[in-house]
């Protein structure tokens, strides 16, 4: 269960502000000045439904991590495991699974865009968990708005607009805040920023810095369990925690085998018993600078650091008491990221012109429990416990099992640019309009370790353990010898994801002030490729490691028409098929129907890139009868992702 938690802000200890300058203030009424349409007109005025939080609400609101922003803004909601785990949502459509603790490469492509000034930053699986302060405005566009903000926005988009730098100005701001967790640690954080004009009119700096310790509220309690509970031994009719009994067909492959005989040794959690053990920190800077080159053009570029560290869980057990867990192994993350984002903006004659881009470099190091596979993996109990358990042959089950703790290392490198060119013409005439064209390039590398440690002390066939394991292709993120003692299966895989898009929206005004037409389309072409490997060692309980057991997805998506079985210890079947071969002349090698069919789906379905292209559209007629009315019906389609 998902928990939630009340922050109490105790006090803002100090808030220093100083502005010298030549400024003038206006007493008016409060009005947002959004950028929804990629043009800056009041939120009152656009015929767009958009949600924006200014400066000052989240200053107010003491708004300044992920879930934070999103809790504030309605209709928007995010699932997943915690802190940088996060996917979100508008209006409760979802593409993603946000239980998925390792879900990088095999994350689906999100449904709402994610935003930081003008970069998408939306990634498959989790999204960035960047740091709100010193932020002029946070946008939510509900969906669909495909015409000028392409793939991933079929919900929506959430657009994160920072505070620039300003010109003429010296700016000092300084917060520090603590707050206390009901039942949970105490919190404090410090925030710092600073602008700083260089040559007047024409060039000026500004920096954030910030370091935020959350305290933690979940306790980690006392427990033990054994491999009995595993699913293999589960009878049918036992009752799950979710109340649903097991059916016949899911009962345990030695549900009625006598146990008696066998000696299950307890994984016991005693040493990584701790009350509110889920902490998080969060700290980084962003720096910026703008150029004023002259009247027509200027140049912003930024750079954005950010360091995110978190122990625990932040869920608990509905079992347990309230806000109670029991995990047997430690959870840790790392998650850091570099952003560099540039924009140029000037005119060519009558036209506005931006230019865009952004590289993002981020790298995750996760340890995450995976004891609770126990409750799922029929055949954990091979690996962790005597051979003489698992196979015992007409004597029935005799030996022992290890303690059933497991858990996964995790390391995943992405590395995202993206570029975007617009032009727009003035919107002073009676027909006006934005075209563009945009562009991204996306590659995960990831790298999944499964650990069972028990298999290192379990009765093997005679012998003490499992023999090495060895990936079916070099790794992306591991060299290509054996594996560490204890991993039995490794996910090693890159992913690619390209996005090019070509997108126009004319607005027609048809009644000056009164009525206004806006069509828009967008052209659409994406890839996403897959390599690696994803293998383990369920062979090699009694031999040498031969490859012989896993998926090479290289070979899978590699568009050569071949295929290399790699599902039986057999080596007899491990063979190579082509294209063409029936499912008769494949079972002719010795392969049950079931496996045939796996070769020929690899062989007849799996493309070397899985591709989508198209085109969208968008119409939307603005009616504003009155000065303090605004009426609008809008037709808009958004492009789904590929995977």
């Amino acid at each position: 269960m998902i928990s939630r938690h009340c922050k109490l802000n105790l006090a803002i200890l100090s808030t220093l502000t100083a502005t010298f300058g030549s400024t003038h203030a206006y007493a008016q009424i409060e009005e947002i000045i959004v950028t929804a349409t990629k043009r800056a007109k009041s939120s009152q005025d656009i015929p767009v439904s958009v949600m924006a939080l200014n400066g000052g609400d989240l200053d107010r609101l003491n708004v300044d991590n992920f879930t934070d922003y999103l809790k504030e803004l309605p209709g928007v909601t995010a699932g997943g495991s915690g802190p940088g785990q996060s996917t979100i949502y508008i209006r409760g459509l979802a593409s993603t699974t946000p239980n998925l603790t390792t879900a990088g490469v095999a994350g689906l492509a999100p449904n709402v865009a994610f935003y930081l000034d003008e970069q998408p930053l939306s990634q498959p699986g989790r999204n960035l968990d960047v740091y709100a302060v010193d932020m002029e405005r946070i946008e939510v566009l509900p969906g669909p708005q495909g015409t000028l903000f392409g793939a991933s926005s079929q919900a929506g988009t959430i657009r994160l607009i920072t505070n620039k730098p300003v010109l003429n100005e010296f700016q000092v701001k300084a917060n520090f805040g603590v707050s206390f967790t009901k039942g949970g640690e105490m919190s404090n954080k410090a925030e710092g920023v600073i602008n700083i004009p260089l040559i007047d009119d024409k060039l000026a700096v500004r920096a954030v810095f910030y370091n935020d310790d959350q305290g933690g509220y979940i306790d980690n309690v006392a427990g033990t369990r054994d491999a009995s509970s595993s699913a293999r031994f589960r009878p049918e009719g036992t009752v799950r925690a979710n109340g649903v009994p097991v059916s016949a067909n899911r009962a345990g492959f030695q549900s009625t085998d006598d146990l008696s005989n066998v000696t299950f040794l307890e994984a016991d959690n005693a040493e990584l018993v701790e009350e509110d053990f889920n902490d998080t920190t969060y700290k980084g800077f962003r720096f910026s600078t703008y150029w004023a080159i002259n009247t027509d053009w200027s140049l912003t570029v930024g750079h954005m650091r950010q360091s995110l560290e978190s122990d625990g869980v932040f869920f608990d057990d509905p079992e347990l008491g309230d806000m109670e867990i029991q995990r047997f192994e430690e959870d840790e993350l790392e998650d850091d990221f570099h952003n560099t984002s540039w924009t140029l903006e000037g005119r060519l004659g009558m036209l506005d012109l931006v230019y865009t881009g952004a590289y993002t470099d981020r790298e995750t190091d996760q340890r995450v429990d995976y004891s609770d596979y126990l409750f799922a993996g029929q055949y954990l109990p091979y690996y962790i416990c005597d051979s003489s358990v698992t196979y015992p042959g007409a004597a029935g089950p005799v030996g022992t099992c290890q303690p059933p703790n497991l858990f996964v290392d995790s390391i995943t490198d992405t590395e995202v640019q993206t570029h975007e060119l617009r032009f727009t013409t003035p919107d002073s005439y009676r027909v006006y309009a934005t075209v563009g064209g945009f562009y991204s390039d996306l590659t995960i590398k990831e790298r999944n370790d499964f650990h069972y440690p028990g298999s290192l002390q379990a009765d093997i066939f005679g012998s003490p353990g499992f023999f090495p394991n060895f990936p079916f292709t070099t790794g992306f993120t591991s060299d290509p010898g054996p594996f560490p003692a204890g991993v039995i299966f490794r996910n090693d895989i890159k992913r690619t994801d390209q996005q090019l898009g070509l997108f126009g929206e004319a607005t027609f005004v048809a009644i000056p002030d009164t009525l206004e037409v806006v069509l828009g389309a967008r052209y659409y072409d994406v890839e996403v490729d897959m390599e690696g490997s994803a293998n383990g060692s369920f062979c090699n309980s009694f031999q040498p490691d031969i490859n012989a057991f896993g998926t090479d997805i290289s070979d899978v998506f590699n568009g050569d028409d071949q295929f290399t079985f790699r599902g039986s210890c057999n080596t007899d079947l491990l063979q190579t098929f082509t294209k063409g071969q029936s499912l008769d002349e494949i079972m002719a090698a010795g392969l049950s129907e079931a496996q045939a069919n796996q070769v020929l789906n690899a062989l007849e379905n799996a493309p070397d890139k899985a591709k989508t292209d198209g085109v969208i559209f968008k119409a939307t007629i603005n009616w504003t009868p009155t000065e303090n009315a605004l009426l609008y019906a809008t037709f808009s389609e958004a492009s789904a992702p590929v995977c």
